[in-house]
């Protein structure tokens, strides 16, 4: 894979780094949300799967490889609440004790965009 079409993959809403996924996963273990533990299921079965090929001389590590989330729609609904609550109660990660949750939200609501219009495509082809 060369760099333009890897830059071009990362920047879709449905790849999310190793480390974002981790977060994720590790805020939706600690809820107690309906949906959290099917969502946090879905997110590590994610991270099972092959990490996206990354271009000659990529130098990062295995927290920065890319993987292909499959959250649905509602799922992203369950994280991002999760995600609130947490910035609400000053709830972090390890991975974010510094950094905070700052972009979690934006991130995850990308991704519920693009399963809704995905959704509603599907929808017109019936």
């Amino acid at each position: 894979m060369n760099w333009g079409e890897y830059k071009a993959l990362c920047d879709r809403p449905d790849y999310w780094s190793a480390w974002m996924a981790n977060q994720c996963i590790q805020l939706l273990q600690g809820s107690h949300l309906a949906g959290a533990q099917e969502a946090s299921a879905v997110l590590h079965q994610d991270l099972c799967q092959p990490a996206l090929a990354r271009p000659v001389g990529h130098k990062g590590n295995a927290d920065t490889w890319m993987y292909q989330v499959s959250l649905s729609a509602a799922q992203c609904e369950i994280l991002l609440e999760a995600i609130g609550l947490a910035q609400a109660q000053g709830q972090r990660t390890i991975g974010t004790q510094t950094r905070g949750l700052g972009g979690f939200a934006e991130h995850c609501q990308e991704l519920q965009r693009l399963r809704r219009v995905a959704g509603a495509a599907d929808l017109n082809h019936v």
